[in-house]
């Protein structure tokens, strides 16, 4: 290349026709390789096209504007050739020389190119994400952190995974993603055949199917293969393990943790108001029952006689589906209303969502939830340790009665909603059946049945679970009664 003293004019203007693409961003990759060659090779180079620059500056500008405005004193002005050029101090070409050099730097620096955008983000509420999260945002490679919600990328390889919170991503190529904590769910069309997922230590491959990833910063992960075939590398084994529809392989206990995810850690201290073991009185009539006052109590029952439940739980977990009856659960709470004086006037049942951890929240469309009275009262003395899907109040293992109770002996109060993924925040029934209900006890204690009206679309769908009693980071189930005293 030769060097710039030895060009003629019309090749120094193709190098100030490169140079201005670059600067437009319309640049070719050879133009761009031209004048990154050029300024590389010296400081003849850098000085003409400073001196190009400062030309079309003084061009723009008034020449005596500019030379007040500026720290480096020209020397002059002069004619050159019909053109006028401005000359400056040794310094002034340094100091352009120095800024050309960054500039053509940042110029030459290729952004990054998109690999997937978030095509759908719901309820969303974002950590510390390296990349955009509003939705229709282009992706390039780096870092989601989902704190709540559920959000959805789309590969331009055609692969589309949705993370359910809370959960981080990283973004790797249209091909492939790692999971560093969380649940995502791949949905992976033919065209996108080989498309991977990988977490700290497992290697997942897609050979055309709907599979979903949890892993955690220890290590533990849990593959679930929702129709299709995978491929499972796990670090350390040389033999690699394919799984077909409805098959999954968990890696240190991750599904048994899922179960009872409290089990191996001690509750963390409460971060809010949590009411007492007593009643609230809030003033204006309205008081606060919850199920950890008097003769209150909470538990769920499921059909899967496996599954122990022991009433000690910190959650309570509901879920209806048609596709497994081994997988029904109905939520059930009881209230101390003895010390309420007075006639009831209004009623707000209020419960807490808590992560479930077991199922996949793109499973479940947004859920209806019924809340149930029981009216035989004498079913209400159930005791949390001892309820089971074979003796619960008001069920029966009939096909009316598998996922809601027994009518005969209950009735609906009314219905809460939950979105599609949520699973954090309060959910409530203010309901004047609620009321009309609580007034017609007359043994002091109330029972409730929550069932999910809600079927999943296919199998893993979500399990739905509720802060009880036990629960420290989250208020217990809690009845917000008003009284008059009529």
């Amino acid at each position: 290349m030769k060097p710039m003293e030895e060009m003629s004019e019309s090749e120094k203007m193709h190098f100030l026709e490169c140079w201005e693409r670059l600067r437009d961003g319309v640049a070719s990759e050879a133009e761009v390789k031209e004048v990154h060659e050029r300024l590389g090779k010296g400081e003849g180079a850098k000085r003409w096209l400073a001196e190009a620059i400062l030309l079309e500056t003084e061009l723009r500008f008034d020449g005596e504007s500019l030379k007040s405005q500026s720290k480096v004193e020209p020397v002059k002005v002069v004619d050159v050739k019909g053109w006028r050029v401005l000359r400056w101090s040794h310094a002034a070409a340094a100091g352009v020389a120095a800024l050309l050099s960054w500039g053509v730097w940042q110029a030459t620096q290729v952004p990054a190119a998109a690999v997937a955008t978030l095509v759908k983000a719901q309820s969303c509420k974002w950590g510390n994400s390296a990349l955009p999260t509003l939705e229709g945002s282009a992706l390039v490679p780096g870092t989601l952190e989902l704190v709540e919600g559920m959000a959805t990328v789309l590969f331009s390889s055609g692969a589309e995974v949705v993370l359910e919170a809370p959960v981080s991503l990283e973004i790797v190529s249209s091909m492939e993603a790692r999971v560093q904590r969380g649940t995502v769910v791949a949905e992976v069309p033919p065209q996108a055949k080989g498309f991977t997922i990988q977490t700290a230590d497992t290697k997942v491959v897609d050979f055309g199917t709907k599979f979903g990833v949890s892993a955690s910063e220890d290590g533990k992960c849990l593959v679930q293969v929702i129709e299709g075939l995978v491929e499972v590398n796990r670090k350390g084994e040389s033999e690699v393990k394919a799984l077909r529809s409805g098959e999954r392989v968990d890696y240190g206990g991750m599904t048994q943790s899922k179960l009872n995810p409290d089990a191996d850690r001690q509750q963390a201290e409460p971060g809010r108001w949590l009411p007492a073991a007593a009643m609230t009185d809030l003033g204006d009539g309205w008081q606060v029952v919850t199920t950890a006052f008097g003769e209150g109590k909470d538990s769920w029952i499921q059909s899967n006689a496996k599954q122990r439940v022991t009433g000690g739980e910190t959650f309570l977990r509901v879920k209806h589906t048609t596709l497994d009856r081994s997988l029904e659960r109905k939520m059930y709470l009881a209230f101390d209303l003895s010390k309420l004086e007075g006639r009831v006037a209004e009623a707000e049942l209020v419960l807490h969502l808590e992560p479930s951890e077991l199922g996949y929240g793109s499973l479940v469309p947004d859920a209806t939830f019924d809340v149930y009275g029981l009216t035989d009262e004498s079913e209400d003395r159930w005791e949390e340790g001892l309820l089971r899907w074979e003796r619960a109040p008001a069920h029966n293992d009939s096909e009316e009665s598998h996922s809601r109770p027994d009518m005969a002996k209950a009735r609906l109060l009314g219905s809460f909603r939950v979105e599609q993924g949520r699973q954090s925040g309060a959910v409530s029934l203010k309901d004047q059946a609620l009321a009309d209900f609580l007034r017609l006890d007359s043994n002091g204690v109330v029972t409730l049945i929550v069932c999910r009206e809600t079927n999943e679309l296919a199998r893993n769908g979500l399990v739905h679970a509720f802060a009880s009693k036990e629960n420290a980071r989250n208020a217990p189930p809690m009845l917000r009664v008003r009284v008059s005293g009529e």
